[in-house]
């Protein structure tokens, strides 16, 4: 870049001049942020830079009316004032064109007249800035929407899958992220330093994690700026070594960010593999943006929107819709702490407070439907079906009399799902009482399987009420 004097209204602002050329530089073209550099070139009198920025911003925005009114404002013609000969000679005369020395095109410009004042203010255009960028992050996320459903929708068809070649750029864009990571002099900076930025930028925790995983696995793969050949499973090592340390300088409510974070860079370094290799609605586990992307324990790679609406259609049961198996106390939590899987937790207690709402009256009751279908052998069962009828009229006794079952404890019986397994296979049952007791009625599932499942759902609400478990009533198979 070149540029001219100093001899402007005002001093340069370097700290601005330096953050535009790095806003261009991370976030092309960048056509705001190069209106006000020139703006600010204008105004400190750097007249040459002013004008190489100029022809970039008619080759980026030719019709932009800002851009036209910069350009006639640096081009305008001016005069320079006559000079008095020094010999007598007039002005005019050919004697005095030829003794006067011809004025190079940068002093022409230095010297003609003081550098016009622009309208408005840095913080006006710094605000500009601001919204114009937040604006081309939102449309570039819709883009990125856009182009990852039709990559699925051609592997779907069978059509050839065409990877755009600025995908991973429209993506970097979105996530506020930068074109390509600058060589690093040396490793990554102290895992305490490390830690306190992410103290004391909570509300970027898991950027800062990422950042920093992301340098450690550039400086692991090139320490001195050549390829050390690492493998994928030494780079992951070295990361969990950093992830572990600067997990521990970090008060308890931070450390869950630093799985996130090591999570999002083996997913989008590291080839890592899943159990499942599409999401619930049939889109490739890697195409999953980050900002849904969610692993649990079990190694399943979860869109946590499809994940969290399959939750709620089940009623708030926090089990793997795809191996029926119950999620763990720390996919629990990741689930619910992230913003997807917010609206959950109403329904974990919605849940809670159905379990605590079952009288130990109908726990009994439960008790010995369950001892009846368990130990029904005969081949009529007679005995089992005239359980379960008693227990049907029992739950839908009308609330207009004394004994009805009150509307909360019907709800519980009807949503509640309690945590029970198959004592046989191991799979997890996925109904609720009223529903494993009507499918039971209907001949849909055996009399013994729905008795196993009554058994360990009365025990559960025995041991939420505090109650002990009736041994006359309940009978283990």
């Amino acid at each position: 870049m070149a540029t001219a004097g100093t001899t402007g209204s005002g001093d340069p602002d370097m700290v601005l001049i330096s953050e535009l050329l790095e806003e261009i530089s991370r976030n092309p073209p960048a056509i705001a942020a190069r209106k006000l550099l020139l703006e600010h070139y204008v105004a400190v009198g750097w007249l040459d830079a002013a004008s190489d920025n100029l022809t970039e911003l008619k080759k980026l925005a030719p019709r932009d009316p800002e851009v036209t009114n910069l350009a006639n404002v640096l081009q305008k013609p001016s005069e320079p004032p006559a000079q008095p000969p020094a010999n007598g000679t007039p002005a005019g005369s050919s004697n005095a064109q030829k003794a006067a020395p011809k004025p190079s095109s940068r002093a022409m410009k230095k010297s003609s007249h003081p550098p016009p004042q622009l309208g408005g203010n840095l913080d006006s255009a710094r605000k500009d800035l601001t919204e114009g960028y937040q604006a081309l992050r939102v449309k570039a996320k819709f883009l990125l929407t856009d182009l990852l459903h039709l990559q699925s929708l051609q592997r779907k068809n069978g059509l050839p899958h065409l990877q755009s070649k600025n995908t991973a750029r429209i993506q970097l864009i979105a996530e506020g992220g930068t074109v390509g990571k600058p060589a690093r002099a040396g490793p990554p900076g102290s895992a305490r330093s490390v830690a306190r930025a992410i103290e004391n930028n909570r509300n970027k925790a898991t950027e800062l994690v990422i950042t920093d995983l992301e340098d450690m696995m550039y400086w692991v793969r090139e320490p001195h700026g050549t390829s050390s050949g690492a493998s994928n499973d030494s780079v992951r090592d070295a990361l969990v070594k950093r992830m572990h340390a600067v997990e521990a300088a970090l008060p308890d409510d931070l450390k869950i960010h630093c799985e996130l974070g090591l999570m999002h860079v083996v997913h989008e370094n590291l080839e890592k593999t899943y159990v499942n290799t599409e999401t619930m609605l049939g889109d490739n586990v890697k195409d999953i943006l980050r900002e849904n992307l969610y692993v649990t324990e079990d190694n399943y790679a979860w869109d946590m929107e499809e994940l969290a609406q399959a939750i709620t259609v089940n009623g708030g049961v926090m089990r793997n819709p795809l191996s029926r198996q119950m999620f763990t106390p720390k996919d629990i939590r990741g689930i619910l702490a992230h913003h997807h899987g917010n609206k959950l937790a109403a329904l974990q207690v919605e849940q809670h407070e159905m379990s605590k709402g079952v009288r130990p009256e109908t726990i009994t009751h439960m008790e010995k439907l369950s001892k009846t279908l368990l130990e029904d052998q005969s081949s009529d069962q007679l005995a089992s079906r005239h359980a379960i009828d008693e227990f049907l009229a029992y739950i839908a006794t009308p609330p207009v009399l004394t004994n009805a079952v009150p509307d909360l404890e019907q709800k519980a019986i009807d949503g509640l799902r309690c945590p029970a397994k198959d004592s046989h296979t191991g799979q997890a049952y996925d109904f609720s009482i009223g529903e494993a007791v009507r499918d039971a009625k209907g001949n849909r599932v055996c009399f013994h399987k729905t008795g196993d499942f009554i058994r360990q759902a009365a025990t559960y609400l025995r041991q939420n009420r505090g109650a002990p478990p009736d041994p006359d009533k309940c009978t283990v198979m």
